[in-house]
């Protein structure tokens, strides 16, 4: 890092805090969340990152004490209303992990998501007080943009035909191991099934199959298309935005490579058109408001005045639906499935309202949704979402009531922003090319961030990120520099932000770092921070001492838990976790049960090792050369994952299915009845599923209480007929399955209610 100066004048408008190198780094942090699964924060895979934002933030505030006459670090209203967002999310984690009132792992993951989201904004917002130093990151996240299209883009015409005959060939391959009875080749396929994220069998894997084979839409580096559609919207708009400046400047200055005019019009293209294969009609619709907002009552002005410009930027949304429909990529689907996915959103709507009506002070927590969703989901819904695909209802359920008024009363806050701030382009320590070279370099080491785990880890490492640093470093040093003077990109950031949230009303986001990290940058560039001074009288004040110092003490701490409480816990109970895998699909559950066992003791908040390690014991404890103690075993397991994940319907199915395994073995009428009770429980909270509905009446009629197996069964059948009408081929049962229901009704099929 270079070394920090003291300014040789003081003044409001440059100081040593906006040093490129601080800057460069937090960009570093930023790309590399875009580069990472959006998805996996619940698991605290990217808990490394949220190290490196308090890390950052700890040795700058060291920095300034020992190098620097330090300025006061002031806080205004708008750093109040993303606190006032952030913080009931955390303050809900704290209290489900005092309480052990749900995944604690979860909750401890997300909460200390949410820390760096305050920090990074808190930081970003000092970091980039002029419009060159915000233009000079927004190129990298345009860079950024256009590299994530281009592999969308590949991914819709090239990948996903070349995912399915890779599994069409480890299928047939597998099919022919277990034909031949190979069982060494038939665990190396299965290990290599897993290892790239698709399930073995049961509904997950049918589901997966069906999302492979019907689906084409792009999802870059996320989970899912709508989150790819919610990143690009607002940098097109942004983009868009751009377009008139950087016309005009092209023609005042003819000697300009035409290459970098026609670079930029074909990363707006690639950009629009990844954005159409999405298929993300919520990011659509965002990106139309935003571009009312941003246009205004100014629009037809601008038409007559230039219709040149305006058949310009109409060819672009022009040739990019042409090119999607040309290709396949969108289809009247788009439009004619609305509708349904309208009604889709209804239902889960409706389910997070039950969930908001039993929790409505603290809320579930943040990364335990789910758990209590599905207690409330409707009984004709499939999906069994992650969030509830609105930010207003996802604020409330995770954080209650705090949550709600704290989302309030931040955008009563952040609405009437605006400042008189000074904006000078030309002032500060980023100028010109600097500004490129150090926050391009800032974007190559996100690039090298999100290649950094499979490298040091021994994982497998992304082949796709290294082509795409090739477009990312080519667009980013020809692109023209993007200008905006001071009220008109206010006004495009304001749209942009507006783009993201009208996404947010109807799509999943608000718990995603990589998406509400783009929120807060828009929001940056629409309220920028004011000014900073720094008299020479205020050099020596100990108030701005205290402060730094306490920034740097609390950020330091906060790292040192981070490591501590998650980093490593995490760290060692994946690694076992996988090593526990690879030792099943080699046949040694006996290896496997002892490093699921390390595993639960590296991380006591997390339930995933010691539920995995019940369902060991029980499918172990059937076969007739199992110990006898395998069913206590099973069973003591089973309740220490109630007691880290109480919530969950798979915790109390798995401890019944422990009991029973045990009652079969010994006839115990205790075992009898917390069989039957934790079954119970099982359905009632997920009440919606018929196969839990199942095994109930499989295990009423098996212990003698006929009335109510035949109660179960009846309501078995009753939902996969619903299910199967509204065509949710996942959740169907066998055939099998269904013919011993209806043998448990003892009537014809036909008359089944």
């Amino acid at each position: 890092m270079p070394e920090m100066s003291r300014p040789a004048v003081a003044s409001s408008e440059a100081h040593p805090d906006q040093s490129p190198a601080w800057l460069a780094i937090a960009i570093s942090l930023l790309v590399a969340r875009w580069l990472l699964p959006a998805e996996s924060t619940v698991t605290g895979s990217t808990l490394w990152l949220v190290g490196g934002w308090l890390l950052l933030a700890s040795t700058w505030a060291l920095a300034r004490l020992r190098a620097w006459s330090i300025a006061p670090l002031t806080l205004d209203r708008f750093d109040l209303a993303i606190a006032l967002l952030v913080l009931p999310q955390i303050v809900s984690a704290l209290l489900l992990i005092v309480a052990s009132d749900g995944n604690a792992r979860a909750a401890a993951n997300m909460g200390c998501e949410w820390i760096a989201l305050l920090v990074s904004f808190v930081l970003l917002r000092r970091w980039l007080p002029h419009r060159i130093h915000f233009q000079a990151v927004l190129r990298v996240a345009w860079s950024v943009a256009v590299g994530i299209s281009i592999l969308g883009i590949w991914q819709h015409h090239v990948g996903y035909k070349q995912s399915i005959a890779d599994f069409d060939r480890l299928e047939t391959q597998l099919a022919t191991a277990i034909r031949d009875d190979n069982t060494t080749e038939a665990r190396r396929l299965q290990s290599e099934l897993m290892a790239a994220g698709i399930p073995l069998d049961g509904p997950a894997r049918q589901l997966w199959e069906r999302r492979l084979r019907d689906s084409r839409e792009p999802y870059g580096f996320f989970a899912l298309a709508n989150t790819l559609g919610g990143f690009l919207a607002p940098l097109l708009l942004v983009g868009l935005a751009q377009c008139p400046t950087t016309w005009q400047s092209w023609r005042c200055h003819p000697g300009q490579p035409r290459a970098r005019l026609a670079l930029f019009l074909v990363g707006l293209i690639l950009v629009a058109y990844c954005l159409l294969l999405t298929k993300s009609r919520t990011a659509w619709i965002g990106f139309t408001i935003g571009g009312m907002v941003l246009v205004g009552n100014n629009l037809w002005i601008w038409l007559r005045q230039h219709p040149g410009r305006a058949a310009l930027a109409a060819a672009l949304p022009v040739l990019s639906v042409a090119a999607a429909l040309g290709t396949g990529g969108i289809d009247r689907e788009v439009l004619t499935e609305a509708p349904k996915s309208l009604a889709y959103r209804f239902e889960y709507w409706q389910g997070t309202l039950g969930v908001i009506s039993t929790r409505p002070l603290i809320g579930t927590g943040p990364g335990n949704f789910r758990q209590h969703y599905l207690a409330h989901k409707l009984e004709g819904s499939s999906e069994e979402i992650a969030d509830p695909h609105n930010f207003v209802l996802e604020a409330t359920a995770t954080g209650g009531l705090l949550g709600l008024m704290g989302l309030v009363t931040c955008v009563a806050l952040l609405l009437p922003g605006r400042h008189g701030h000074k904006d000078d382009p030309t002032t500060g320590p980023l100028t010109g090319n600097q500004s490129t070279g150090w926050l391009l370099l800032g974007g190559v080491g996100g690039f090298l961030l999100a290649l950094a785990p499979g490298w040091l880890l021994g994982g497998t490492v992304d082949t796709r990120l290294p082509a795409i640093l090739a477009s990312f470093f080519v667009v980013g040093t020809v692109l023209p520099r993007m200008e905006l003077d001071g009220r008109f990109q206010r006004r495009v950031f304001l749209a942009a932000t507006i783009v993201m949230l009208t996404h947010l009303l109807a799509a999943g986001g608000f718990g995603r770092p990589a998406i509400m990290q783009l929120v807060l940058l828009m929001t940056i560039g629409w309220l920028p921070a004011p000014g900073v001074s720094l008299p020479p009288d205020q050099s020596t004040d100990t108030a701005p001492v205290n402060a730094a110092r306490l920034t740097a003490i609390g950020c330091g701490l906060l790292f040192v838990l981070v490591c501590v409480c998650g980093l490593l816990p995490v760290f060692k109970q994946s690694t076992a976790q996988q090593f526990a895998t690879n030792a099943l699909l080699s046949g040694r559950p006996a290896q496997a049960a002892r490093l699921l066992k390390e595993a639960q003791l590296a991380d006591p908040l997390d339930p995933t090792p010691v539920r995995r390690l019940t369902s060991l014991r029980i499918d172990r404890g059937r076969l007739d050369s199992a110990p006898a103690d395998y069913s206590d075993q099973a069973i003591r397991a089973g309740l220490d994952t109630v007691q880290r994940d109480p919530h969950n319907w798979s915790t109390a199915h798995d401890l019944a299915r422990g009991y029973r395994l045990r009652w079969q073995q010994n006839r115990d009428g205790a075992d009898r009845r917390e069989a039957i009770k934790w079954g119970t429980t099982a359905v009632e909270r997920y009440p919606s599923n018929p196969r839990l509905h199942a095994w109930l009446a499989r295990t009423l009629d098996e212990i003698g209480q006929d009335p109510s197996a035949r109660d179960q069964a009846r309501e078995t059948l009753r939902l996969h007929r619903l299910l199967e009408q509204r065509g949710h081929v996942d959740k169907l049962l066998s055939d099998e399955l269904l013919e011993e229901m209806e043998t448990l009704l003892a009537v014809p099929e036909a008359t089944i209610p």
